[in-house]
């Protein structure tokens, strides 16, 4: 009896499989049936159309509309069976562009502006200078800073800040010049008609400060940018003013930067300010962050060529970062020029030591090295003394070497000293023939041009005073 229904049940289902592959065969020679060959055509081309959006980007036009994107499948043929198959709809690919400007980091979420108290924008008596800023320097507290530029900054380190600073430069002004208040002629307060007056201070997002200066680079004729590397015992104000002087004084086509580290502050006492070895142990903790200022320029500014400016101890930060630049590239790795033009005006560093290393692992990072240095120094003098070795902008046969090697030109500028009570070491700023050679260097006019009309005395060459 049980065989007999195991007999009954096999004998049913080999019944209900015949019956089932006579349906779907009957099924599959229907659909053939109704389907045209201009149908299959377009049932292909829509199946290789889907395969090449997967590997192109996708415009904004040629995404699926909403009632599309609500279909599950799409259908195709299996040419190996003739069958048909679901095939999943293909994952829509997002556009992914590369950021230009870096994003987040440190500094301010939103700008943070600060105008001198009682200025308008008025602006009556003097041309505004706009100059751009990086700064490890520490905000100081609100009390004290919030309605006065000056004392914004002070002389603390801590993150690395950028922003922008108006300067007046008044119409009537001889170049070179940075007037301030003088008790001599009853002058109390800082008028920006008559002076030289930070005006307005902007702390910048990052990303707002990338975008504002390479603007300004892609709008100007040459594509460049000067930047400017104050030395021992100078302010942010001081290093704000001294920057827009020089740009304007030299018609700069194109934006100038400064770099401010804590070399003294507007609310130190007067006999705590000019501390030397304070300044040098602060310029040597701020290599890391000029390094980010100067690779970010090369990366996010624009500019086809940066002009660099470093002055005094300014120029012993400089190498250093530039020295640890060269010790984190392979050695077998060409070193790429990050400057077009480097001017080192009465550099506080041991000429022995820049002439004979450092100077050569130097000189590949720009196009050409102008070094002014004068035997009327004072302040390279005392430093000198300090430090026991022969300084790079005082005069002497080490730095006469180093020109006679040919690892920079030696610019002679020992006539620019006016009297016993000028120290000769800021020249290169307040001498309008020193600022009239700096243009020429910053247009690539080598110092055996007559253009120049400097003496040249080999290995160097001299410059003089024009007559009056």
């Amino acid at each position: 009896m049980i065989r007999e229904s195991w007999t009954i049940l096999v004998g049913l289902s080999i019944i209900a499989g015949l019956c089932g592959c006579a349906q779907q065969d009957s099924k599959r020679t229907s659909n053939a049936e109704s389907h045209s060959p201009s149908e299959e055509t377009q049932v292909e081309s829509e199946t290789s159309d889907d395969a090449q959006q997967v590997c192109e980007i996708p415009s904004p036009e040629d995404q699926p509309s909403s009632a599309e994107a609500e279909d599950p499948e799409v259908v195709s043929t299996d040419e190996a069976s003739g069958s048909a198959m679901a095939i999943p709809p293909p994952a829509p690919v997002k556009r992914v562009e590369l950021p230009t400007v870096p994003a987040g980091g440190a500094g301010p979420k939103s700008a943070v502006k600060v105008r001198r108290t009682g200025e308008t924008t008025e602006r009556r008596g003097y041309t505004p200078e706009r100059v751009f800023f990086a700064t490890n320097r520490t905000p100081a507290e609100k009390s004290t800073s919030e309605a006065d530029p000056d004392l914004y900054f002070g002389d603390d380190m801590g993150d690395l800040s950028l922003g922008t600073c108006e300067v007046s430069i008044p119409y009537r002004r001889q170049p070179g010049s940075l007037p301030e208040p003088s008790i001599l002629r009853l002058e109390f307060s800082q008028d920006p008609a008559k002076h030289v007056v930070l005006m307005e201070l902007e702390q910048l997002p990052q990303a707002d400060f990338w975008k504002q200066l390479r603007a300004k680079v892609e709008a100007s004729p040459e594509k460049q940018l000067m930047l400017f590397i104050h030395g021992y015992c100078a302010t942010f104000r001081d290093a704000a003013r001294r920057t827009a002087q020089i740009s304007y004084d030299l018609n700069y086509q194109g934006p100038a930067m400064f770099f401010s580290w804590p070399a003294g502050s507007d609310s130190e006492k007067f006999d705590e300010r000019p501390n030397y070895l304070k300044d040098l142990r602060r310029a040597e903790e701020s290599d890391e962050d000029l390094i980010t200022v100067i690779q970010d320029l090369g990366r996010y500014s624009g500019a086809k060529r940066i002009h660099l400016i470093a002055h005094s101890m300014g120029n012993f930060l400089l190498t250093e970062a530039l020295k640890t630049i060269d010790d984190r590239l392979p050695s077998n790795q060409p070193r790429s020029q990050l400057f077009d033009q480097v001017v080192m005006a009465a550099p506080d560093i041991n000429a022995r030591e820049f002439v004979k290393r450092t100077g050569l692992r130097l000189k590949p990072f720009s196009r050409r090295i102008t070094v002014y240095a004068s035997t009327q120094d004072k302040a390279l003098w005392v430093s000198r003394k300090v430090n026991g070795y022969e300084p790079l902008g005082f005069l002497n046969e080490f730095s006469q070497g180093g020109a006679r090697s040919a690892l920079y030109d030696l610019v002679d500028a020992s006539q620019f000293t006016t009297g016993w009570f000028d120290s000769g070491h800021i020249y290169y700023g307040d001498m309008p023939e020193v600022l009239h050679d700096l243009g020429f260097i910053f247009r690539g006019i080598q110092a055996a041009s007559l253009q120049r009309g400097l003496a040249e005395t080999p290995p160097m060459y001299r410059l003089s005073r024009r007559s009056p």
